[in-house]
């Protein structure tokens, strides 16, 4: 039994999404304010053991205009069905994918409702949603007019008073194929059916120096309190009586001794003569509370030298980051099997894992998880079997790229579709289903290009593809000279680009890739003129064809593909499915054009490079003799930094000026509006709180 597929309704950015888990490990990444922190917030609610209380602004922005509609709908005489329909709900979808052929279906028996054996799915819904018969007192005292930008603050300010005392949360089982079959079920059940652990990404392990550092002992805490459980494994609970009769033993002992010395104070007593003092029996009773004990006494610390042992602080913070994390799973795995009744599955969260591991550490992290997880199973005594999932959120490239595809769910903030204008939610973009298309063989070429160079395309606001190490080096110098020359448009040094050196002949296999992620990007590639197809190399004005692999690629569409049809397009012409691609191009209608990065820039600096032709084939001829001059590094160093009085080729220019441009985030106007919902100030409306 496992957990295949989880979708949220309403909460926050999580609008409506669906994400596929894996068996055993889903690593989701993003960029920041993308919702991944969102997933284990609503789960962790969801699925708690208390009770689950939210607030207006843990609804989605993008639902708030149902809240008026409903309103709107109430004033205007609509069945009280149709009413409710509108109000929004928090929605969490569970669906199980179990054997059917196994006689016993343990805690997921009650969700398993449909009557089809073949069906081996079971759907679980958990829904925050309006209390049954509460709907005229939380729209009571509202305006029966259309709300204006004034009474709209004030309803809104209304719902955010009532919404946590007015709703709750209800779980049902669905049949698969028949919505309309359900069966309501007791938070218990669901308790029964899934266990969830959190490992925060904050946990407590910032470097001290005056004074020590007790996480790691107070998670050992943990860990007795489970171990003394009644339904803990028998080794463990040997372990944690043995403790406590040691804690017993010493209890005794303080008690004969100190008390026979408490008794020999009361002739002391007695002569200062005050009534009470010395007429009654003093005792003493010494409560050791072993837990108390290991989290404030007992100190978890580490081998020195000489007998010397270190404190749990005098170590590295990554050390103790990855020993907490170790902990923590061993304590989730001793709670699985102390559980009376066995859940169905352990969902557990690992928010930012990477937190103080270098780079080696957190890729071994990653690939040994599972590995983790089976090891506790074969230590302890009974060797019970721990279906355990897990969810790791991350901004490590990293981990992101050693985890693999098919392991990845990628969190895309976008604006909402058929909302106001800077209204944001999530898509999730599963990778498996995603690249399904892309060829084996391409596929491992990214995966193994991404692992090896440490891309973090998952987590960039845009990215920039160069053909080259020149361009590469020169490339920061370029968008500096433009900012100076341009300082009131965009500015592309304050945005998350990440820049990757793909080389003409790979860079197109990035595009089916880019074009997923919705990654606005631009690719800076080489005019590579050929005499024809499949000729030699040659100056552009003897030229007919390009051998460039990528902008084959980019106008696979062009039939025919020429030389002269790359030159003749204009701006629009090079964007694709929301990218960009530059290549060489005139500095000036009439001018020369260069072949590759150093005949162009060449090209743009005639006088830096003493050009004396007059004409331009032959200046483009003599710009390519002075680049074959150089290596490509000894040109690009120099020019980044020792000689930096030279302009850069304006087919760069170009591609950096658009990709500065566009994705700017508009405010959200909904939660704009829940915010000075928040903190008007109360007036007299008829309604309630």
């Amino acid at each position: 039994m496992r957990i295949s597929q989880v979708e949220i309704k309403n909460f926050r950015l999580l609008a409506d999404v669906e994400l596929v888990l894996e068996d055993q490990t889903t690593v989701i990444v993003g960029r920041n304010n993308s919702g991944k922190t969102s997933l284990s917030e609503v789960m962790r609610r969801l699925l708690s053991d208390g009770n689950v209380a939210f607030q207006l602004e843990d609804f989605s922005s993008a639902c708030y205009d149902h809240f008026c509609e409903a309103l709107q709908a109430l004033n205007q005489g609509a069945e009280e069905d149709a009413v409710r329909a509108l109000v929004p709900t928090i929605e969490l979808r569970l669906k199980f994918t179990y054997d059917p052929a196994q006689p016993q279906l343990g805690p997921l028996g009650p969700f398993v409702i449909d009557l089809d054996p073949a069906c081996a799915d079971a759907l679980v819904v958990v829904r925050y949603e309006l209390k049954d018969g509460q709907l005229a007192s939380f729209l009571d005292g509202q305006p029966k007019e259309a709300l204006t930008p004034e009474t709209r603050i004030a309803f809104f300010r209304a719902l955010r008073e009532r919404i946590p005392a007015e709703f709750n949360v209800k779980i049902w089982a669905e049949d698969p194929n028949d919505p309309d079959n359900r069966r309501q079920l007791p938070p218990s059940a669901l308790r029964g059916l899934v266990k969830t652990g959190f490992i925060n990404a904050q946990r407590g392990l910032d470097d001290v120096t005056s004074r020590e550092s007790d996480v790691l002992a107070k998670t050992v805490e943990g860990l007795f309190a489970t171990a003394s459980s009644a339904s803990a494994d028998a080794a463990d609970k040997q372990i944690a009586d043995a403790l406590k009769t040691a804690v017993q033993d010493i209890q005794i002992q303080i008690d004969e001794n100190f008390g026979g010395q408490l008794k020999s104070l009361i002739p002391a007593l007695q002569t200062f003569g005050y009534p009470g003092l010395g007429g009654q029996e003093l005792h003493t009773e010494t409560l050791l509370d072993v837990r108390k004990l290991l989290s404030n006494f007992t100190k978890v610390r580490y081998a020195g030298y000489s007998g010397i042992t270190l404190p749990e602080s005098y170590n590295g913070l990554g050390a103790r980051n990855l020993i907490f994390i170790l902990l923590q799973l061993a304590g989730f795995y001793k709670a699985f099997c102390a559980e009376t009744t066995e859940p169905g599955v352990h969902l557990i969260f690992i928010e930012e894992p990477e937190a103080h591991l270098h780079p080696q550490m957190q890729e071994v992290f990653i690939r040994q998880l599972a590995k983790i997880a089976q090891q506790l199973v074969d230590g302890a005594q009974d060797k019970r079997p721990w279906p355990v999932q897990f969810v790791v959120s991350t901004h490590s490239s990293h981990i992101a790229n050693a985890a693999g595809f098919e392991s990845i769910r990628y969190f895309l903030g976008a604006p909402a579709s058929g909302a106001q204008e800077g209204v944001r939610t999530t898509r999730v973009k599963d990778l498996r289903k995603g690249l399904k298309d892309i060829q084996p063989e391409d596929k491992k070429f990214l995966h193994q290009y991404m692992t090896l160079t440490r891309c973090d395309l998952f987590f960039a606001d845009k990215a920039v593809l160069v053909e080259g190490l020149s361009e590469r080096l020169l490339l920061p110098v370029i968008v500096a000279k433009l900012e100076a020359a341009e300082p009131k448009s965009p500015k592309l040094s304050s945005q998350y680009v990440t820049v990757m050196e793909v080389g003409g002949a790979y860079a197109h296999l990035f595009f089916d890739l880019l074009k997923f992620l919705e990654l606005r990007s631009l690719i800076i590639t080489d005019l590579d003129a050929v005499e024809k197809p499949g000729g030699k190399a040659c100056a552009v004005h003897l030229g007919t064809y390009s051998s460039n692999a990528c902008l084959k690629a980019w106008y696979s569409e062009d039939d025919p593909f020429t030389l002269a049809g790359l030159l003749a397009k204009k701006d629009a012409g090079k964007v694709l499915n929301g990218n960009r691609i530059a290549y060489q191009r005139a500095e000036k209608e009439g001018d020369p054009c260069g072949r590759t990065f150093e005949d162009a820039f060449i090209l743009a600096n005639p006088k830096l490079f003493g050009l004396t032709e007059k004409t331009p084939n032959g200046l483009e001829l003599e710009a390519r003799s002075k680049a074959e001059e150089w290596k490509k590094s000894e040109f690009a160093l120099k020019h980044a930094i020792a000689e930096t009085e030279w302009l850069a080729p304006a087919y760069i220019v170009e591609g950096v000026r658009w990709l500065a441009r566009g994705d700017v985030v508009a405010p959200d106007p909904a939660l704009t509006l829940v915010m000075e919902a928040a903190v008007a100030p109360v007036e007299e409306d008829g309604g309630h709180a």
